[in-house]
């Protein structure tokens, strides 16, 4: 064989395995239902969240409702909301739970489970009650489920959601959000 055929059919076989490469990669994130998953790069590569720069990432986040608690201990992040008076919507808060999960699992690689409460704040007596608990775990969702609990519109959960989030809605929560929507 000639030197210039050995080289044409080298080349020919690399551009054949980079093409072959990237639909597999493409298979794969379909396959998970992460079309919108863009692959990491250099530039977008997660960071490791640590106490250090816990107040730095958590900050990146736009959250309507301030973060009253948060803990960082052996990859779970544990962070409670906190809303206050009865403007606050059912998708706001799903909105919020979403950017959570947003952040811990696609922009941060060690976090493994995120344990999150969303607490009703009494303004007059400053006491705190649970409306809505919620436990993601990495690996036990698809990432299309993000999206999904972003742009849910309803106060009512599906189950699937309930499921792959480990949700728990109180009497608080129904009664203020599920019960007062009936009627609308």
């Amino acid at each position: 064989m000639k030197p210039r055929m050995i080289v044409t059919a080298s080349l020919l076989a690399t551009v054949a395995a980079v093409l072959l490469l990237v639909a597999i990669q493409t298979l794969h994130m379909r396959t998970l239902g992460g079309e919108n998953v863009q692959p990491v790069t250099a530039a977008q590569h997660p960071i490791q969240l640590t106490e250090d720069n816990l107040v730095d990432v958590l900050s990146t986040m736009k959250l309507s409702t301030p973060i009253a608690r948060v803990e960082w201990k052996q990859s779970i992040l544990t962070l409670d909301l906190k809303v206050t008076g009865t403007s606050t919507s059912y998708s706001e808060i799903y909105g919020n739970m979403a950017a959570v999960a947003d952040l811990g699992f696609r922009s941060l690689d060690n976090v493994e489970q995120v344990m999150l409460r969303v607490m009703a704040e009494d303004e007059w007596v400053h006491k705190r009650h649970l409306l809505l608990a919620a436990d993601f775990r990495r690996g036990e969702w698809p990432m299309y489920a993000i999206e999904t609990l972003r742009d849910w519109n309803s106060p009512i959960l599906s189950d699937e959601l309930k499921d792959w989030f480990h949700i728990m809605e109180t009497e608080l929560w129904k009664k203020q959000f599920e019960m007062s929507n009936q009627g609308a």
